[in-house]
């Protein structure tokens, strides 16, 4: 098996048949799709009981959250290389192929970014771009460059991951995480591909709209970052100053001033 692709989904009903197709649409043919049902109580259950394709292994699970659900994946996962879609994306067509055939041609590349279009109500919105600048993905990630992270459509080495896992409990920020956590332990080698390799779809009600949420997701990053010995006091003071930005601005779009200070001020006292 080469690649695994894994696909957390809650009370997806109306948009995992999409998502779905998009796999079965892959221009690259060898790979297994890993969909974890978190205790949609919908007919997600009955849509995914019903899929008849060999490749595609369905697990019900009670609701633990995305988190719980990916990890899931990541014990089931056989390919070599694994990668993650979430059930109201998309992947293009080449997305499986473009990326494996990255990493197969740069065995010193562990994990490998793309260009990812933004939707809304069927509209692109912008398009991603990534860093193609190829090196230690935990010097980048550490700062949050967003040249080097867009969503959790990395795809990557399995071998790599060992026994890391995204944190569960945490409904925000976990996929940065999994990944810094990663890049520490791993030693994590990034590249990229200038294709466009995942389709972001832009949902009302959507997991980003929670800004509480938000919040203590970051602050859970900034506090497992501290943890971490080879994230430098330089490091640090960039990523502080970038989640500062994140959360005021995003406190004071929502016309929410008070919130946006008291965000700062849990900050400065972590520093």
């Amino acid at each position: 098996m080469k690649i695994s692709v894994i696909m957390p989904v809650f009370n997806g009903e109306f948009i995992i048949d999409s998502a779905i197709q998009s796999v079965m649409a892959q221009t690259f043919r060898n790979w297994e799709l890993i969909i974890i049902n978190d205790g949609s109580n919908d007919d997600t259950a009955a849509i995914l009981d019903a899929l008849n394709d060999s490749r595609i292994r369905v697990v019900h699970q009670a609701n633990s959250g995305a988190s719980s659900a990916r990890n899931v994946g990541l014990v089931l996962a056989r390919g070599e290389y694994v990668t993650f879609l979430d059930a109201d994306d998309c992947l293009p067509r080449d997305a499986l192929k473009s990326r494996a055939a990255f990493l197969d041609k740069h065995p010193e590349v562990d994990i490998v970014n793309g260009s990812v279009n933004v939707m809304s109500a069927g509209n692109l919105i912008r398009i991603y771009k990534p860093d193609l600048t190829i090196g230690p993905l935990l010097d980048r990630l550490a700062v949050l460059d967003e040249g080097v992270f867009f969503n959790p459509m990395y795809m990557l080495r399995r071998k790599k991951i060992g026994l890391q896992r995204f944190p569960v409990g945490v409904s925000h920020c976990e996929d940065i995480i999994f990944f810094l956590s990663l890049a520490h332990q791993a030693n994590l080698i990034y590249g990229a591909v200038p294709d466009v390799v995942y389709e972001y779809r832009i949902q009302p009600g959507s997991a980003m709209a929670n800004l509480d949420g938000i919040e203590r997701g970051y602050l859970e990053l900034l506090r497992r970052a501290r943890e971490m010995s080879r994230i430098n006091d330089a490091m640090r003071k960039v990523q502080r100053r970038r989640v500062r930005r994140i959360l005021f601005r995003s406190w004071l779009r929502r016309a929410r001033p008070l919130r946006a200070i008291a965000a700062l001020a849990k900050i400065y006292r972590m520093a």
